[in-house]
C-alpha cells in the first residue's frame, strides 16, 4: 500500500506545483504587461519666459522691470496658431515647448484695467491667481497714442514673409544655411579680397569691444532694405547701382569708421540725391558735395534738407561724379556709420558691405521695428541738440552725431543703449516720442486664412467695429483663395452684454483655432466687478481643452500700464 501511495502522492504534488507555476507565470505576465505597457507619450506644450520676459514679470521689482509691448503678445498669438515652422525668428521674450501641439488659442482682452488695479484687488482674483503662473507687464498703447486693436491685428511683413523674401533674393538662403561667419557671408555677396587680410595696418583703438560686432550681417542688410547685389528680382531693380569700391578688404576691429549722411529731394521719378557729407572718426570733413538731379525737382524738401532752388542753381555735379569721388575717398575696409543708412545708400545708388546703423544698435522699446529718430538719440545719449535749424537739417551735423553715438557705445559695452538695459523711466518717456505706424503690414486674420485656420472675434458693439476693417480686408484679399476650396470661418460676433461675450466664448471654444474676446471697462474697478472678472476667466478656462493656450490682457489706462497673463492648459 505504501508503495502505491507514494507515486500517487508525488503525482498530486507535481500537479499542484504545475498549477501554481502556471498561475504564478500568468500573474507575472500580467504584472509585466502593466509595467511595460506604458501609455503613449504626450506632446503637451509648455510656456516659459525668457530673460526679456522675466524682466517684464511682475515678480521683478518695479524699478528694474521693463514691460513688453502688445506686438510681443501678437507674436505669441501668431506663434501658437502657425507653429514653429512659420516664424522667422526665435521669440525674444518667451518659449513654447512643443508649440506645434497647441490645439487652440483664446485671448480675453479687458480694456481699462491697469497693473495697479490688479494688485489692489488681488485677493478677489482667486481663480486668476490659481490659473496663471506668468504675469508680465505690458506697455499700454495710450502712452504713445497707439491703437490696441491695430497693434494686435496688424503683422509686419518683414517678420512673417520669410518664403517671399527668400524667393525675392534668389540664392542667398543657401549661403545663410551653410555660412555663419560674417566675412564668409559677405564674400558670398561682395567682392572681398581674402589675400588682403594680413596686410591691414593696425591703428590705435580704445574700443571696449570689437566694432565689427556692431556691423549688420548680410541677412540684416536685406531685412533692413539695404541695397545688396543679389540675384533674383533685385538684380534688375539695382541694375544701375555701383559698388563703393572695385574690391574690398576684410573688415577688422581696426577698420576706420566714416559718418555718412545725405539729403534728398523729390523729383518726377521719386527721391533723388542733392547733398552728401562724410566725416572721419575725428569729425573732420573728408567729403562734401551738392548734387544736381537729372530729373525735374517737384519738391526740394527744404524744411528737412535745407536745399533750395538757389542752392542747386549753379551746381553741375551729377550722381555719377559723386559715386566716382566717394570710391576714391573711402578705403577698401571702410565702415559707414549713420542713421538708417539704407535710405542714403539708395540715394547714392551704391552697394557697401560694412555698415553700422545707429537706428538698430540703439533701441528704447526692445522692438527692433520701432526706431528712434537721430535727434532723440543724440539728445538722450549725447546731450546734443541737432536738427534745430528751421531752415533744414545739416548733413555734416547728422553724420557727426551718428558717429559719436557709435563711439559712445564702443566706449561702454555692446548692450549699452538697448531697451533691456535702459531704466524704466527713460524707456517710458522715449516710447511716447516714437511712432507706432507700420506702412507695410497684413492683418493677423490674413495669416489665419492663409494657413487654413479659423477665428472668432466677439464683443459688444462698442468694440467690434474696430475689428471690422481688418476682418473685411482679410476676407476681401483672400477671396480668390477661398473660392478654390471650402470657405474658412473668420467671424465677427457682436452681442448685447458682457455675459453674452463670455457665454459665446465658452460655447465656441472648440470650434475655432483663435478666439479673441474684447471687453471695455470704463469705470473704476470695484471689488464686486473684480469678482465678476475672476469668474469670467474661470468659466473660459474650464471650457478649454487640454493643450489650449489662454492669454488674458488687462490693457491698462492712460496713466498706468497693463498686464498679460499666459498659460497652456494641462491636466
Amino acid at each position: 500500500m505504501n508503495l502505491s501511495y507514494e507515486p500517487c502522492k508525488k503525482k498530486a504534488r507535481r500537479e499542484v506545483q504545475s498549477k501554481y507555476i502556471k498561475r504564478k507565470n500568468k500573474e507575472e505576465d500580467s504584472v509585466e504587461e502593466k509595467t511595460y505597457a506604458k501609455p503613449p507619450k504626450k506632446h503637451t506644450p509648455k510656456f516659459r519666459l525668457k530673460s526679456a520676459g522675466h524682466i517684464a514679470s511682475l515678480a521683478t521689482p518695479l524699478n528694474e522691470r521693463i514691460p513688453i509691448v502688445l506686438t510681443d503678445i501678437q507674436h505669441l498669438l501668431l506663434h501658437s496658431l502657425l507653429g514653429n515652422l512659420n516664424i522667422t525668428q526665435s521669440p525674444r521674450w518667451y518659449t513654447i515647448d512643443k508649440c506645434n501641439h497647441v490645439c487652440q488659442t483664446t485671448c480675453l482682452i479687458i480694456e481699462g484695467i491697469s497693473i495697479n488695479q490688479l494688485e489692489e484687488h488681488k485677493e478677489k482674483l482667486i481663480n486668476i491667481n490659481t490659473i496663471f503662473e506668468n504675469f508680465v507687464e505690458i506697455l499700454t498703447p495710450s502712452v504713445y497714442s497707439g491703437s490696441l486693436v491695430k497693434e494686435l491685428a496688424l503683422v509686419p511683413l518683414s517678420e512673417t514673409e520669410k518664403e517671399c523674401i527668400i524667393q525675392k533674393y534668389g540664392s542667398l538662403n543657401l549661403a545663410l544655411e551653410v555660412r555663419k561667419d560674417l566675412m564668409v557671408m559677405m564674400r558670398a555677396v561682395f567682392p572681398i579680397d581674402e589675400d588682403n587680410e594680413d596686410k591691414i595696418v593696425q591703428i590705435e583703438c580704445e574700443d571696449k569691444f570689437p566694432r565689427t560686432q556692431l556691423l549688420l550681417s548680410a541677412w540684416q542688410l536685406i531685412e533692413e532694405n539695404y541695397p545688396v547685389p543679389l540675384k533674383g528680382k533685385l538684380k534688375n531693380i539695382y541694375s544701375d547701382y555701383v559698388f563703393s569700391k572695385e574690391e574690398y578688404k576684410a573688415v577688422t576691429a581696426d577698420s576706420p569708421m566714416f559718418g555718412l549722411d545725405c539729403e534728398m529731394c523729390i523729383t518726377n521719378v521719386g527721391s533723388e540725391l542733392t547733398r552728401v557729407s562724410v566725416v572721419d572718426e575725428k569729425y573732420k570733413l573728408v567729403y562734401e558735395s551738392l548734387v544736381k538731379p537729372y530729373n525735374n525737382i517737384t519738391d526740394y524738401l527744404t524744411r528737412y534738407s535745407g536745399i533750395s532752388e538757389s542752392s542747386l542753381k549753379n551746381i553741375t555735379k551729377r550722381l555719377e561724379d559723386v559715386q566716382k569721388e566717394l570710391r576714391e575717398v573711402l578705403p577698401p575696409d571702410a565702415i559707414l556709420v549713420g542713421q538708417s543708412l539704407n535710405s542714403d545708400l539708395h540715394a547714392l545708388k551704391m552697394f557697401h558691405p560694412y555698415v553700422i546703423d545707429t537706428s538698430l544698435i540703439y533701441n528704447f522699446t526692445g522692438e527692433r521695428t520701432r526706431k528712434s529718430k537721430l535727434k532723440i538719440l543724440a539728445k538722450e545719449f549725447l546731450n546734443m541738440d541737432i536738427q534745430t535749424n528751421k531752415n533744414g537739417h545739416c548733413s555734416i551735423e547728422d553724420s557727426i552725431a551718428a558717429l559719436k553715438l557709435v563711439q559712445l557705445k564702443l566706449s561702454k559695452f555692446i548692450e549699452f543703449g538697448d531697451a533691456v538695459h535702459t531704466n524704466r523711466q527713460n524707456y517710458k518717456e522715449n516710447v511716447v516720442r516714437m511712432s507706432t505706424k507700420s506702412d507695410y503690414a497684413l492683418s493677423i486674420f490674413n495669416h489665419i486664412i492663409e494657413q487654413k485656420k479659423t477665428s472668432l472675434v466677439v464683443g459688444c458693439d462698442d468694440i467690434t467695429g474696430d475689428y471690422h476693417t481688418y476682418l473685411t480686408q482679410a476676407k476681401d484679399s483672400m477671396s480668390t483663395q477661398l473660392k478654390k476650396g471650402k470657405p474658412k470661418k473668420v467671424k465677427l460676433s457682436t452681442v448685447d452684454t458682457v455675459d453674452d461675450v463670455i457665454t459665446t466664448v465658452t460655447e465656441a471654444a472648440n470650434d475655432y483655432n483663435l478666439i479673441m474676446a474684447h471687453l471695455k471697462q470704463n469705470s473704476t474697478l470695484e471689488s464686486c466687478h473684480a469678482t465678476n472678472i475672476d469668474e469670467w476667466v474661470k468659466n473660459i478656462w474650464s471650457s478649454l481643452k487640454e493643450s489650449a493656450l489662454f492669454v488674458v490682457i488687462f490693457s491698462g489706462n492712460t496713466a498706468e500700464n497693463g498686464v498679460a497673463m499666459i498659460r497652456v492648459k494641462t491636466k
